[in-house]
């Protein structure tokens, strides 16, 4: 959770109550009722901390949290966010090159805003907290602030080669190109960390304004000409981006967060962007915020509270929420641009306790009694994980998300076609979610080559599938045994493994017998018939039937496969669908 360090005197000043009539234990008080965490600075008493919420960006600086807080305690109204009504006099120009690295950028225009050290020094706080949280180290978003009284538009948000760009990065004297800064801010305790994120790609994203200055090389650095300081009365602030639903939340925390310094209090200058790309214009930042109708009954039940309409909307007013009435069993609510973390109904009813007070919810009996159980198919597992252990296996737990060649090339299959991809994998390790368990067995046994053989080792877990439903995955119950020796391939281990689970589960083999007391049919027993899977041995492979139905696979792993994965000794594996098994047997 993010910790926002505020200066006391300056805060309670924002917070609109003197410091003399609310003491720490009261301030302490408060933020528990309202849910954040607060602490004293030890080493500087005139600091506090507040630790907040990782999904509350408007608390990550002083003013959001005195916002709050003050609405909470009635010092403060809730802000209505405005966009100047026919105030767009700057344009922004995005360039078809952006597409190649970073295609998105919002703006806006804090105009005569009035800093002074504590809100200069918590504006730029803000704009680290965010780049640490919703910007996610600036591989998201990338925040740009400038004084608008040194440039002028119309902008140009471009992508060129890092030896075309060439200017004074903040607070330095020299002039340097692309390649040239990269060297130089590799020694840097800061910046170091951000420029793996442009610096092998063909080009840069760079902002001019209309006489060619740099405005900034996002997202490392701002340019030196442009930059913000106490007496800074315009500022222009913009945001590129790979996701244009973060740079908008990013943009909109800002410009909310300090219109209230400007002359004309909680509005915002609008930029146009024009994309060369496909013509859109859009206008930013968008300070409208929604709605969303709620049932009284939904947000009563959740909050175990029963309050009618008007007692509700007064509340609402607690947590910087404008509420209207519809009716007697609905109302609508007015999400302000900064509560970006509201989503859902759910989200009011949990404001709405807050606001109403956790300690102040009635302690009553539920209507009726239950006992917990266990899932029935973590319980099967369970009972599988106890067979294999007796018969001498050891349990591995393995990563669900692997390399797209673990499931693949390295199985000797192709790609298969119901795997989940990833679509911004951080590693190569972790590019898509397993659909098999044999790659973890595998690299379990590469990993412990100075151990004595044999191994005999398994593992029960779920392996990622796509799905026809509404989130369009599924997870699936596996179980995957694996025996390797250097004296055999161990196959005839893997086959009683079989036997010995079907016994236990109650299911013998299928016989055709003429004494009808001794005949199992398909549809009561179990098989094996020969399979043609390509990360098993050709003629030492079967797939296993249950009642007509396939659940697994077994054989001898193919030497290939074995190559790949720097294996010596032969291998045998068998892997079952649990789900697939419990349904035909223990749940039928």
């Amino acid at each position: 959770m993010p910790k926002v360090h505020v200066n006391k005197k300056f805060f309670y000043k924002s917070l609109g109550v003197p410091e003399a009539e609310f003491s720490l234990k009261k301030l302490e008080d408060l933020c528990f009722d309202f849910g954040i965490e607060f602490e004293e600075e030890a080493e500087n008493p005139e600091e506090i901390i507040f630790e907040v919420p990782a999904n509350r960006y408007d608390l990550v600086c002083a003013e959001g949290i005195a916002s709050a807080l003050g609405a909470f305690i009635g010092s403060k109204k809730p802000p209505v966010y405005k966009i100047k009504n026919g105030a767009t006099t700057h344009t922004m120009k995005v360039t078809k090159s952006t597409q190649e690295i970073r295609p998105f950028v919002v703006a806006a225009i804090l105009r005569d805003i009035t800093f002074d050290e504590d809100r200069y020094q918590s504006f730029i706080d803000l704009q680290d907290k965010l780049h640490q949280n919703v910007c996610r180290k600036r591989t998201l978003v990338a925040i740009g602030t400038h004084d608008l009284d040194t440039i002028e538009g119309p902008f140009l948000y471009d992508a060129r080669k890092p030896e075309d760009i060439k200017f004074i990065p903040l607070n330095q004297k020299e002039a340097m190109d692309g390649k040239t800064l990269m060297e130089f801010y590799e020694k840097d305790q800061k910046l170091k960390h951000y420029l793996h994120i442009i610096r092998d790609s063909p080009v840069y994203p760079v902002i001019y304004d209309a006489k060619g200055v740099v405005l900034s090389l996002p997202p490392i650095i701002n340019g030196d000409h442009s930059k913000i300081k106490l007496t800074t009365k315009n500022v222009f602030v913009e945001c590129t981006a790979t996701d244009y639903t973060k740079a908008l939340v990013t943009l909109n925390t800002v410009v909310s967060m300090f219109s209230e310094y400007c002359t004309e209090p909680f509005h915002v200058e609008p930029v146009e962007i024009h994309y060369e790309n496909d013509g859109a214009k859009k206008v930013t930042p968008e300070l409208e915020g929604h709605e969303i109708e709620v049932d009284v009954d939904y947000v009563n039940t959740l909050a175990g509270i029963k309050l009618d309409v008007d007692e509700i909307t007064k509340l609402l007013l607690k947590m910087n929420l404008y509420s209207n009435k519809v009716n007697d069993k609905t109302f609508k609510v007015h999400v302000p641009v900064t509560r970006s973390d509201i989503l859902h109904p759910c989200d009011i009813a949990e404001d709405l306790a807050i606001a109403y007070g956790y300690m102040n919810v009635k302690d009553i009996l539920p209507p009726a009694q239950t006992f917990g159980v266990q899932q029935p198919l973590n319980k099967f597992s369970d009972l599988m994980r106890g067979e294999l252990v007796a018969a001498g296996y050891k349990e591995c737990l393995n990563f669900s998300l692997c390399s797209r060649d673990e499931i693949s090339v390295m199985l000797n299959r192709p790609m298969d076609p119901k795997a989940i991809h990833i679509s911004n994998p951080k590693t190569h390790d972790f590019q898509v979610g397993r659909t098999t368990l044999i790659p973890g067995l595998l690299k379990t046994i590469t990993s412990n080559k100075s151990n004595k053989l044999p191994f005999q080792i398994f593992e029960v877990g779920d392996v990622v599938l796509k799905a026809d439903n509404e989130v369009g995955a599924k997870n699936e119950r596996r179980l995957a045994a694996l025996y390797t020796n250097s004296e055999t391939s161990g196959f005839e281990f893997i086959h009683g493994l079989l036997d010995l689970l079907m016994l236990k589960l109650g299911v013998k083999p299928v016989t055709d017998s003429p004494d009808e007391t001794k005949k199992v049919t398909e549809a009561e027993g179990y098989r094996i018939l020969e399979s043609e899977d390509p990360a098993f041995f050709e003629g030492m492979q079967a797939v296993i039937l249950c009642k007509k139905k396939a659940v697994g696979i077994m054989g001898v792993i193919h030497p290939k496969v074995l190559k790949l994965h720097d294996w010596i000794n032969p291998v045998s594996l068998i892997e079952l669908n649990l789900e697939l098994i419990a349904e035909l047997t223990v749940l039928a």
